[in-house]
């Protein structure tokens, strides 16, 4: 369960909302966590406490409200929780049991650009097909 808490509309830009994440959860059920056939993560029935983070969402403005951009993971207190200090998906990766690299650098940029363009997890859009309205920095 994220926990989202503490909307805010920020006052800069009053297409943009800030708030808080805490998440928390239990590995359970029947399947687990798998990449496809490449590796598997049984249950293991371990609990989630995350670290605070902050997310945002930007919208684009018009009447429609479509979410611009929606950003994660920007951990608040890295001493709380079990997560070791990380957030959005790389701190649940870290409970269940998935290696997952520490810190920016050519494995990470590797595995996300992966994950996305080849094995298509993730991200549900390929970068060549993003709208432009999206890359649009007059919004």
């Amino acid at each position: 369960s994220p926990n989202a808490f503490g909307f805010t509309i920020d006052p800069k830009d009053p297409n943009r909302v800030w708030f808080f994440v805490k998440n928390t959860g239990t590995f359970t059920g029947e399947d687990g966590f798998s990449l496809g056939d490449l590796v598997a993560f049984p249950p293991t029935g371990d609990s989630l406490d995350g670290a605070p983070e902050t997310f945002s969402i930007i919208f684009d403005g018009t009447d429609e409200n479509r979410i611009k951009s929606l950003s994660v993971g920007y951990v608040n207190d890295r001493f709380e929780g079990n997560t070791n200090g990380d957030g959005a998906a790389v701190g649940i990766f870290r409970v269940i049991g998935l290696p997952f690299p520490k810190g920016p650098g050519p494995f990470l940029r590797f595995s996300q650009w992966f994950g996305t363009e080849v094995y298509n997890v993730g991200a549900y859009s390929y970068s060549k097909d993003v709208p432009k309205w999206w890359t649009d920095k007059s919004t």
